[in-house]
C-alpha cells in the first residue's frame, strides 16, 4: 500500500509541476514549437551519442567500485546495468530508482548483499560529488561573470551538503555526532550500521577512488557537453562555463521525488538556462533532453528484454 501511495504521489508531483510550467509558458507555445521544428536531426543524434559515451564511461566507474567489493562483474555487465537503470528510472522513485535494480541484481552475485547495495550507493555518491565539486570549481573561476546570485547560493549550499556527506562517510568520529538520527532507521538500524562500515572501507582503496573520480570527471564532461549540443541542435549556444555551473544544479533538483525527474528537470532548465538562451529555447532544450533520456531508456529496455540473467520481478525489490 505504501508503494502505491508513494507512486501516486510522484505522479501528482510531476503532473503539478508540468501543469505549472505549461501555465507559465502560455502564449509562447508557437515559439517553443518553432524551436523544436528547427531541430537539426544530425546534431541531436550527436548529442545522443555523446550521452551514450557518458553512460559507457560511468559504467567503468561502476565496475571499479563493484569489483572492490569482490563481486564478479564484467564491464559488459556494468554497461548493461547502467542502461537498464535508465529503463527502470521510469518506474521507480526519482532519477535514482534504477540504482535499486542494479543493487538487487548484484546482490544475487554476492554473498554479502549489503556490499552489493553499498557499491551502487558509492557509485552514485561519487558521481554526484564529482558533479557538485566541478560546479564549485567553475564558480570559483567565474565569480565575476555570474549574474544570477541564486546560482552562487545554490552551489554553495549543495557544496556544503556534499562536504558534510563526505565527512559523514569518511570520518567515524564526525558521524558519531549524528548517531541519534539512527532512531529514524530503527527497524533496519543494524543494516544501516553494517552498510556504513562497508562504505567506510572504501577509504582503503585510494587508487581505486582516484580512478573512479577520474572516470567520473570524464563522464560528467560528456554529459555536460550533451546538453550543450542539444542546445546547438536548435541554434543556441550555451557557454561551457554555464554548463559546468548549471547542469549540476538541475541534476541535484531532479533527484527530488517525481517520475524520473519529470517536471523538476524541465522547470529548472527553464529557470536556469532561460536567462541565457531564452525561456522558449530553454523549454525546447528540456524537451529534447527528455527525448534523449527516453531513447536511452529504450536501449536499456531492449538490453533487459534480451538478457534473461537480468530478469527480476518489480515486487521483489519494493
Amino acid at each position: 500500500m505504501k508503494h502505491k501511495i508513494f507512486f501516486l504521489l510522484r505522479i501528482l508531483i510531476s503532473a503539478i509541476l508540468i501543469v505549472i510550467l505549461l501555465y507559465i509558458m502560455r502564449g509562447k507555445y508557437d515559439q517553443i514549437l518553432g524551436a523544436l521544428k528547427s531541430t537539426r536531426g544530425l546534431i541531436l543524434m550527436a548529442a545522443f551519442l555523446l550521452f551514450m559515451v557518458a553512460v559507457l564511461v560511468s559504467s567503468v566507474r561502476l565496475k571499479l567500485i563493484i569489483n572492490a567489493q569482490e563481486i564478479p562483474a564484467t564491464l559488459l555487465e556494468a554497461v548493461s546495468l547502467s542502461f537498464i537503470g535508465y529503463f527502470f528510472n521510469n518506474f521507480l522513485p526519482t532519477t535514482i530508482g534504477g540504482d535499486v535494480v542494479k543493487a538487487y541484481y548484484l546482490s544475487k552475485k554476492s554473498k554479502e548483499k549489503i556490499g552489493a547495495y553499498t557499491s551502487v550507493f558509492v557509485d552514485r555518491f561519487l558521481g554526484l560529488l564529482t558533479m557538485i565539486f566541478m560546479a564549485f570549481v567553475a564558480m570559483i573561476f567565474a565569480q565575476n561573470k555570474i549574474s544570477n546570485p541564486m546560482v552562487k547560493q545554490v552551489i554553495y549550499t549543495i557544496t556544503i551538503v556534499a562536504l558534510v556527506a563526505v565527512l559523514l562517510v569518511t570520518n567515524k568520529n564526525f558521524a558519531r555526532r549524528f548517531s541519534a538520527l539512527l532512531v529514524l532507521f530503527r527497524p533496519i538500524e543494524e543494516k544501516v550500521k553494517e552498510a556504513y562500515n562497508v562504505v567506510h572501507r572504501y577509504r582503503k582503496h585510494n587508487i581505486l577512488l582516484l580512478q573512479s573520480i577520474a572516470t567520473s570527471i570524464i563522464s560528467q564532461l560528456f554529459f555536460f557537453f550533451t546538453i550543450g549540443v542539444i542546445a546547438l541542435s536548435i541554434g543556441c549556444r550555451i557557454p561551457i562555463r554555464d554548463l559546468l555551473l548549471l547542469v549540476p544544479i538541475i541534476g541535484v533538483i531532479s533527484l527530488l521525488p517525481s517520475i524520473n525527474g519529470l517536471g523538476l528537470r524541465e522547470g529548472s532548465t527553464v529557470v536556469f538556462f532561460g536567462p541565457i538562451i531564452g525561456k522558449e529555447q530553454a523549454f525546447a532544450v528540456s524537451i529534447l533532453w527528455l527525448v534523449i533520456l527516453l531513447m536511452t531508456s529504450v536501449v536499456g529496455g531492449v538490453i533487459y528484454g534480451f538478457s534473461p540473467q537480468f530478469k527480476i520481478k518489480l515486487e521483489e525489490i519494493k
